[in-house]
């Protein structure tokens, strides 16, 4: 009864137009008309026109000089329009350029929607060096301090949920969920990053009313020479007294 109602009810230019939005979430770089239909297996007549309609309705954009498509932050931004999320990036924006300042270290918010954990908030460093994220970024679950903090704070349900949709090796899997008993009975993971040499990830969850992973706050936190660039760098441990003080302050604002 459930294939007979799905058959029934296709909508193929939606789900052509699905498609292209899938794809272009998941590819690095953008891609040209061509590329788009060869890897949709279709050909270029038949996503010709939906092209053009996600241009118009400004879901991908065109770039004239390459002929490639790429994605907008359109969904991005209609995503975080959900009364919760964007109550919690009101207030989140204005604490993380605080605690940027604070720290000269750069941090990002970010939120697991749609199988993929996304950066929706970053603050820059002050400093003229640092590391950071790009808006709407899609961090490696098994490869992050973020991901640590969700998948330890997520209930068994949802963990399973999310490992289920990562590429991951094994061995990624296992180093990951090493670190979940010590993150859980400290509130936070701290530990050094798997990708970036001489950044440690300092991660807290931001946990909804019901105890749930709305958001994650991390800091990679780089580690700079103060007497080569001759002003005061405040340590790890300061680091992370600020970042719970900032992941305290947006609990509450959810509460309320």
């Amino acid at each position: 009864m459930t294939n007979e109602k799905k058959t029934e009810y296709r909508a193929p230019a939606l789900e052509k137009g699905l498609e292209i939005l899938e794809l272009l979430a998941l590819e690095e770089e953008p891609l040209t008309k061509k590329q788009i239909a060869e890897k949709l297996d279709r050909s270029v007549n038949e996503i010709f026109r939906m092209l053009s309609v996600l241009i118009d309705k400004q879901y991908i954009e065109f770039d004239n000089d390459s002929s490639v498509y790429s994605l907008t932050l359109k969904m991005f931004a209609l995503s975080n329009q959900h009364p919760p999320v964007a109550q919690l990036l009101k207030r989140a924006q204005p604490l993380m350029e605080e605690l940027s300042l604070k720290l000269t270290q750069s941090c990002h918010l970010s939120r697991y929607v749609n199988g993929e954990l996304i950066v929706i908030a970053r603050a820059e460093s002050p400093y003229k060096m640092g590391f950071g994220l790009r808006l709407g970024a899609s961090l490696d679950i098994c490869a992050s301090g973020s991901g640590v903090a969700l998948l330890s704070f997520s209930v068994e349900e949802k963990r399973q949920a999310i490992l289920s949709k990562i590429d991951a090796t094994e061995d990624e899997r296992k180093n990951t969920l090493s670190h979940m008993q010590e993150a859980v009975a400290k509130g936070y993971f701290v530990g050094v990053s798997p990708q970036i040499s001489g950044v440690t990830n300092i991660s807290v969850p931001i946990l909804g009313v019901q105890g749930d992973v709305m958001a994650v706050l991390t800091i990679p936190y780089m580690t700079l020479n103060s007497a080569t660039i001759h002003h005061h760098i405040e340590d790890i441990e300061h680091a992370l007294i600020e970042i719970l003080y900032v992941a305290q302050k947006l609990k509450q604002n959810i509460e309320i």
